[in-house]
């Protein structure tokens, strides 16, 4: 598979991971914000931070913000382009290895990261179920998996 296409089925698995997907009376998280990866904080390229609710980055906030005057149904989809973008580009950081000190991750070291225990995860857990939807083995290296 291409990098993109990687970054494509780790961002969605890791957005099922987070209960973007579910469907209930009450929405989750993930998509009260508009936050498919639950990402905790981002900063725009002039390094101002995105707005947060419950410490998670709110792109439904920051849509308002950004396109005052737009209708609900245009935030919203705003609002969701921005978190899928973000969630993309936050992957592609962590398969390049910014988060591991420079060196391309396994999908457990990179659940480490990106969803400690700290914050109440379970990253094996975590790691397994993305892998798992990748076609991968947790302790495989993920850009292993790009061929072309």
């Amino acid at each position: 598979m291409t990098r993109q296409e990687l970054i494509e089925k780790v961002a969605r698995a890791i957005a099922e991971m987070e209960g973007f997907y579910l469907t209930s009376a009450q929405p989750t998280l993930a998509q009260r914000n508009a936050n498919p990866g639950n990402i905790r904080q981002w900063r725009d390229a002039r390094g101002s931070a995105y707005p947060s609710h419950r410490g998670y980055v709110d792109f439904v906030a920051w849509a308002s913000a950004r396109f005052p005057g737009a209708s609900r149904e245009e935030l919203s989809q705003r609002a969701i382009e921005e978190g899928w973008r973000i969630l993309r580009v936050l992957v592609g950081q962590y398969l390049d290895g910014r988060y591991t000190n420079g060196k391309p991750p396994t999908a457990e070291e990179m659940f480490r990261m990106y969803a400690p225990s700290a914050d109440g995860n379970h990253p094996a857990n975590y790691a397994r179920f993305v892998a798992g939807k990748i076609g991968a083995r947790p302790d495989q290296r993920l850009l292993d998996l790009v061929t072309a």
